[in-house]
C-alpha cells in the first residue's frame, strides 16, 4: 500500500506521466521504493535492479550487463531517460543484448564509489552522473563513462552503435580478453608520491586553496579556516571570509527563499545548477555560524537562519529531513527560480513602485532585459554591488514580491528519501547554528532523536528510510561515520554521557565490519571497495571517521585507540599528502594528531555556562568533556596541566598553551 502511494506521488511529476503516457506496462522497478528507480518504472528497457537475481540472470543467459547510476535530481539522468531511455527503438537493443541494471546512487553510495574510482583510472576524467557501464557477466568493465547520446554526436559513439559495438567484441573471445586486460591494468595503476615533510602543510594548503572553485567544496573551507586560528595567516584570512562573502552574494546561494544551489556553472557563481542537495547547505551552515560569532557579519547569520527555514520548509517530514530538490520544473532547469526581466518590471510597477524605483531594485538584483542565464531570463544575486552600492528603497519588499512570483509556479520535484549520513549533516548544522539561536539546540536534540528511532532499530544502523516503511538496507561507513559526528556534537552539546557511549559503541562496530588489513572499506558488499580520502562535494566517510576517532579517544582517555589512530594515518599518509586539496579533512586529522588536542574539563553546569568564553579560545582542537569537579581541568592529551576555579585564569592558561604548540 505505502509503495503504491509513493509511486502516485511521482506519477504527478510531469517527467513521470509523460512517460507514461508513452508506456504502460511496467518493468521491474516498479517494485522497488527509490524515487530514482520508479522514474524508470516505466520505461521500455527492461530494466531491473542491482541485486543476485539480476547478477545471475545475466551468467545465465550469457548477456553482457548495461548500468546506469544516477539519483532522481540529476540533470542528465532526466535527459538520458528522455533522449533514449524511454524510445522503444533503443530499448529493443537493450532488451534483445543486455541485463539492463539501475543504481540509485544515493542508496548504493559504495556501489557508486567503485564504478566512479574506475571511471576516473580508466577515463582519465573525474567522474559525474549519470555513470554508464558495460560489464561482462563476471563483472569485467568493458566501458565506461557519464552521459552518452543515442546517436553519434561529434567523438562521442551513440549508443545506436555503442551497444551492437560491445555485443560484437563480446563475442570475440581474443578482442575481449585484451580489453579485458587493457582496462584491469588502468584500474590497477598506482600513483607513486614521495611525501616531503609537514613543516609547512598550512601553508601549502592555503596555498593551493581554489578560490573560484565552483563548487562550495565545505571541507576545503573548513580545513581553512582552522588554519586560520592556527596560523593567523593573513592571506588564510582574506581568501576565507572573500570566499563566504563572495558565496553568500552569489547566485549560488538562492537570495529569495535560502539554501545553497549544488554548483555553479562557471567561477564567476552567478548561475548555478538549480540543484539543491540537503547536504550542501548543511555542511556550509557551521561554517557561516562559525564565521558569524567571529565577525559579527549580519550576512552570515542571514545565510544560517534563512537556509535553515527554507530547510524545514520545503525538506523536513516526520521529524526527518528529505534528500534533495531537483533542478528542473515543468521540464525546465531553473524555471521556478529565474525572473524575465519584462514580467518583474510589470509585478514591480503593479505593485505601485515608480519606474526609477523598480529598474533601481532589478539593476541591484542583476535582473535585465537581456537576462544572466538563458534569453531574457535571470537569476537573482548581489554580486555586482560593492561596499558603496546603496541598497534601493524597497529591496525588501522587491524580494517578498518575488518570493511570491515563485509560489504561482511548479515546484521542482523532491526526493522523499531519509538518508542517514545526510541527516546527520543536517542535525550538525542546528547544533552549531545554537551558537546563534538557542531554539536551535533543543530542534537538534528532537531530530537527533527522531534519525535513532527511526534508522537504528535493535542495534542496527541503516542507510535509509522512505515513508513510514521499515529500513532494510544496513549502514555503510559514511552512516557510521556521519552518525558517530552528530552524537559527539551532541554530547558536547549536552554532556550527557548516553551520547558518548553510542559513539564510542558504533566506532567499534565500524571498526570490525569495515576495517580489514589496515585498509578501510565502504562497505561489506561482495566488491570490496575501498573507502576514499577525498572530499569532494561533501567531507569523505573515511576522514571524517579519523576526526571522530581522534575526538573519542582524547575524551575517553583511550590512548591504544589514539595510538592505533596514529598509526592508521601513516598508513594513509602517501594518499593524503598525494593532494592535499582534495583531502582536507584527512589532512586536518593529521594536523591535529601533529598539534595536540586540549581538553577542558568541569562539571555540566561550569561548561555550559562558559560556552561563549570557551569558544573565544581560537584553537580548532580544544575538547570539552564532563569531569565531576567544581574546578576547571586544562588537560592534553596524556595529562592535565593546570586547574581552577577561575575561568579566567584557566582561558588564560590555554592560550599561553596553545601558542608554544
Amino acid at each position: 500500500m505505502i509503495r503504491k502511494l509513493i509511486l502516485l506521488i511521482f506519477i504527478f511529476s510531469l517527467s513521470f506521466t509523460k512517460t507514461l503516457q508513452q508506456n504502460t506496462k511496467p518493468n521491474q522497478l516498479i517494485n522497488e521504493d527509490s524515487p530514482y528507480l520508479l522514474q524508470h518504472a516505466y520505461n521500455p528497457v527492461n530494466w531491473m535492479a542491482w541485486n543476485k537475481k539480476s547478477l545471475l540472470k545475466a551468467k545465465k543467459e550469457d548477456k553482457l550487463i548495461f548500468l546506469s547510476i544516477g539519483y532522481s535530481t540529476c540533470h542528465w539522468c532526466h535527459v538520458m531517460e528522455e533522449e533514449s531511455f524511454s524510445k522503444k527503438e533503443l530499448a529493443k537493443l537493450f532488451n534483445k543484448d543486455y541485463i539492463s541494471i539501475k543504481v540509485d546512487r544515493e542508496l548504493m553510495t559504495t556501489l557508486d564509489i567503485h564504478y566512479q574510482d574506475i571511471a576516473k583510472k580508466i577515463t582519465k576524467s573525474n567522474g559525474g552522473w549519470p555513470l554508464n557501464v558495460i560489464l561482462t557477466p563476471n563483472l569485467d568493465v568493458l566501458y565506461i563513462t557519464t552521459y552518452i547520446p543515442p546517436t553519434t554526436q561529434h567523438d562521442t559513439l551513440g549508443l545506436n552503435k555503442l551497444l551492437p559495438k560491445y555485443v560484437k567484441i563480446y563475442k570475440n573471445k581474443f578482442e575481449l580478453e585484451q580489453l579485458i586486460t587493457l582496462n584491469n591494468t588502468l584500474q590497477n595503476t598506482k600513483i607513486k608520491y614521495t611525501p616531503k615533510n609537514l613543516e609547512n602543510l598550512q601553508s601549502k594548503y592555503i596555498n593551493s586553496f581554489n578560490p573560484n572553485a565552483t563548487f562550495p567544496l565545505s571541507s576545503n573551507l573548513s580545513l581553512l579556516y582552522d588554519i586560520y586560528d592556527l596560523t593567523k595567516s593573513e592571506k588564510a584570512k582574506k581568501l576565507l571570509y572573500e570566499r563566504l562573502e563572495n558565496m553568500a552574494k552569489s547566485g549560488l546561494y538562492d537570495q529569495i527563499d535560502g539554501g545553497f544551489f549544488r554548483y555553479s556553472i562557471s567561477t564567476n557563481l552567478i548561475v548555478p545548477h538549480f540543484e539543491k542537495m540537503l547536504y550542501t547547505t548543511a555542511q556550509l551552515l557551521p561554517i557561516y555560524a562559525r564565521a558569524y560569532l567571529d565577525t559579527n557579519n549580519t550576512l552570515y547569520k542571514k545565510i544560517v537562519t534563512q537556509s535553515i527555514q527554507m530547510i524545514e520548509n520545503k525538506l523536513l517530514k516526520d521529524g526527518l529531513f528529505y534528500s534533495a530538490i531537483d533542478a528542473s520544473s515543468d521540464n525546465k532547469e531553473g524555471k521556478y527560480y529565474v525572473y524575465d526581466y519584462k514580467q518583474t518590471y510589470d509585478k514591480l510597477i503593479s505593485n505601485h513602485y515608480t519606474h526609477t524605483q523598480a529598474n533601481d531594485n532589478l539593476e541591484y538584483l542583476d535582473i535585465y532585459e537581456s537576462g544572466n542565464f538563458k534569453d531574457t531570463l535571470s537569476n537573482v544575486h548581489f554580486l555586482n554591488n560593492d561596499e558603496d552600492t546603496k541598497k534601493p528603497a524597497k529591496l525588501l519588499q522587491t524580494i517578498n514580491i518575488l518570493k511570491k512570483m515563485r509560489h504561482n509556479r511548479t515546484f521542482p520535484f523532491i526526493d522523499k528519501k531519509y538518508l542517514t549520513s545526510w541527516n546527520a549533516m543536517m542535525i550538525v548544522a542546528y547544533f552549531k547554528a545554537s551558537n546563534i539561536n538557542i531554539k536551535y539546540k533543543k530542534q537538534a536534540f528532537t531530530y537527533l532523536d527522531n534519525l535513532l528511532n527511526n534508522l537504528y532499530i535493535n542495534d542496527t544502523l541503516y542507510h535509509y528510510k522512505i515513508g513510514k516503511t521499515k529500513p532494510s538496507l544496513e549502514a555503510n561507513l559514511e552512516d557510521y561515520s556521519y552518525t558517530i559526528s552528530v552524537l559527539l556534537e551532541a554530547y558536547e552539546n549536552s554532556y550527557d554521557k548516553k551520547y558518548m557511549k553510542l559513539a564510542t559503541k558504533l566506532y567499534h562496530k565500524a571498526l570490525k565490519k569495515f576495517y580489514k588489513n589496515k585498509t578501510w572499506y565502504l562497505s561489506n558488499s561482495i566488491l570490496k571497495t575501498k573507502a576514499t580520502l577525498k572530499d569532494k562535494y561533501y567531507t569523505s566517510a573515511l576522514g571524517l571517521m579519523f576526526l571522530n576517532q581522534i575526538t573519542i579517544a582524547n575524551i575517553n582517555y583511550d590512548l591504544d585507540l589514539l595510538f592505533n589512530t596514529r598509526e592508521m594515518i601513516k598508513d594513509y599518509k602517501n594518499q593524503i599528502l598525494m593532494n592535499i586539496s582534495n583531502n582536507p579533512a584527512s589532512l586536518k586529522a593529521m594536523i591535529r594528531l601533529k598539534k595536540g588536542d586540549i581538553i577542558l574539563k568541569s562539571k555540566t553546569n561550569n561548561l555550559l555556562k562558559q560556552k561563549d568564553n570557551i569558544r573565544q579560545i581560537k584553537y580548532p582542537f580544544l575538547l570539552t568533556t564532563f569531569e565531576d569537579a567544581n574546578e576547571y581541568l586544562a588537560c592534553d592529551e596524556k595529562t592535565c596541566f593546570s586547574y581552577d576555579k577561575d575561568f579566567n585564569k584557566i582561558k588564560q592558561t590555554i592560550k599561553k598553551r596553545v601558542l608554544q604548540q
